[in-house]
């Protein structure tokens, strides 16, 4: 006759953990727990050992070392394939223990709601629950690790067949458990990290998902969205999906560009993005106006777009989205009668932010080959200012364009150039191999359609690269008569005496924003 089998059992998140239990008995498995994993077990009348009758140690230090004892340790880590170590067991009297369900305290939840004192959220840093999955994990060969009450019905069936798991699953759900450590651990690291400390020697990131994506950036590619462990969800993370199907890779890049470029106004915007980039931006007294003159800009290029509105979305404005052939609005709000007007448009997602705030202190993380690269995040709420260059200083209405379409221009990727007449575009060319195809492709897309704004207002543009004296002359013969640009460059004197030779103004900004 088999010898009986022992399951030790204590979890912080007790889903499941009854049922389970009542299957492992009627399987022929003794359980064993502590604390409120225990208590659960007696209060739905299965019989559970208390591990203290195992370990013979007391409950000290608030519980805290309730786990910590060497015969517990002994019991899973033991090789069962190792005489000598099966000896070492059997003199002690302790029987081996051959499936561990453990789960850690939600600290990364704790920490989202920031409403405890530091002191208390110490008390939510598990020592001893982690060490026994660890060792648990360790020897998956022969004990079977859980840490996700989701794994019980299916490890529950396998059982039941009555070949136990397979070396495949057992390791996969060794993997499993020390993910689940490595997740805990990065979110203790992440939140005793001094707050200056912007790149360390060595940095762990605790990623949960959140949820599977259609697909990435091609239908052949896999992908899925992942929240940062302890940090409050906000953005794209937070957002409620109120209406459509799932979104794929390129609507959350598309939508997080979009949402951070509205941010920047304060006056109603709306901003059209297709791939990544601004295809079409505006700002206006009225949010109906400002969506009007975005997709004016440029209706080509917002053919199946992200429009990103920085105002709760009502009926007027969503009279004027009905018709667009768009597959995302996101704003920070709907009306409900704007709801249920743009539900009847066909494959449209409607998403709602509740906070189109940006934080400073993100870490921008791209892949390479073989590793990542990390940055500190262009700071999306620096203060811009202008400064004349030229001879000629930029008039107001000029000065009032310049900073619109700057805004614009640090949004889209690079080389980017932002032709515009008052607070709206007229043509937007981004990720450009030389700032002069930028600058021309962003004066070609502004005579591609019947002009939408008053040509009394003065023509400007913004150029995420410094300009060259054949730059300058390239504008004036356009129309332009103010740049905005980041200067730095060698030429900037030569660019600087051309422009005061075509009486144009000129301003530096003093910090590019290149993207990529």
């Amino acid at each position: 006759m088999a010898a009986t089998k022992t399951a030790f059992l204590s979890v912080s998140d007790k889903t499941g953990i009854v049922d389970f239990a009542s299957g492992l008995l009627q399987l022929g498995y003794r359980l064993m727990g502590s604390g409120g994993t225990l208590s659960t077990l007696r209060q739905a009348d299965l019989p559970a050992t208390d591990v203290s009758e195992l370990t013979g140690f007391p409950d000290v230090c608030a519980g805290r070392l309730r786990l910590i004892h060497p015969k517990l340790f002994a019991a899973i880590t033991a090789d069962r394939g190792a005489p000598d170590q099966m000896r070492d067991l059997e003199r002690e009297g302790i029987a081996p223990i051959d499936l561990v369900a453990v789960n850690l305290y939600p600290l990364s939840q704790v920490l989202e709601a920031r409403d405890m004192e530091a002191r208390e959220v110490l008390d939510f840093i598990d020592v001893s629950a982690s060490a026994l999955l660890r060792a648990a994990a360790r020897n998956h060969p022969h004990v079977i690790t859980l840490c996700d009450p989701r794994d019980y019905p299916s490890v529950l069936e396998a059982l039941r067949q009555g070949e136990g798991l397979s070396a495949q699953r057992a390791r996969s759900l060794a993997a499993k458990a020390f993910y689940a450590i490595s997740y805990y651990d990065s979110t203790i690291a992440q939140y005793l990290r001094p707050a200056i400390e912007r790149l360390p020697d060595e940095m762990i990131l605790g990623l949960k998902k959140v949820s599977d994506l259609r697909y990435g950036e091609n239908p052949h590619q896999s992908a899925a969205l992942y929240s940062r462990s302890g940090a409050r969800p906000w953005g794209l993370c937070a957002a409620t999906v109120l209406h459509g199907k799932a979104f794929s890779y390129n609507h959350y890049l598309s939508m997080d560009r979009a949402a951070e470029l509205v941010a920047e106004f304060g006056l109603p915007a709306c901003a059209i993005f297709q791939h990544a980039n601004p295809s079409g931006a505006a700002c206006a007294e009225r949010l109906a106006d400002a969506v009007r003159l975005a997709y004016k800009a440029d209706p080509a290029g917002g053919l199946g777009g992200v429009a990103a509105l920085n105002r709760k979305l009502d009926p007027e404005t969503a009279r004027v989205l009905e018709p667009e052939p768009l597959e995302c609005v996101l704003a920070p709000d709907f009306s409900e009668e704007a709801l249920q007007l743009l539900r009847e448009k066909r494959g449209v997602r409607l998403v709602q932010v509740p906070s189109l705030l940006l934080s400073p202190n993100e870490t921008d993380i791209k892949a390479i080959s073989g590793g990542v690269l990390l940055q500190d995040k262009d700071d999306p709420n620096e203060a811009l200012t202008l400064k004349a260059v030229t001879r000629r200083a930029p008039t107001g209405p000029e000065a009032a364009a310049l900073d619109f379409a700057w805004r614009v221009c640090k949004h889209a990727t690079t080389y980017a150039a932002v032709l515009a007449r008052g607070t709206r575009t007229l043509g937007i060319a981004a990720g450009q191999v030389t700032v002069m195809d930028a600058l021309r492709l962003a004066i070609v897309k502004s005579q591609e359609r019947h002009p939408v704004v008053s040509p009394d207002l003065p023509m400007v543009v913004a150029s995420d690269g410094p300009l060259s004296p054949s730059h300058v002359v390239e504008l004036a013969e356009s129309g332009v008569t103010a740049i905005a640009q980041p200067g730095g460059s060698r030429e900037d004197a030569e660019a600087l005496q051309e422009a005061d030779g075509l009486s144009m103004a000129m301003a530096y900004t003093g910090q590019r924003h290149y993207r990529h």
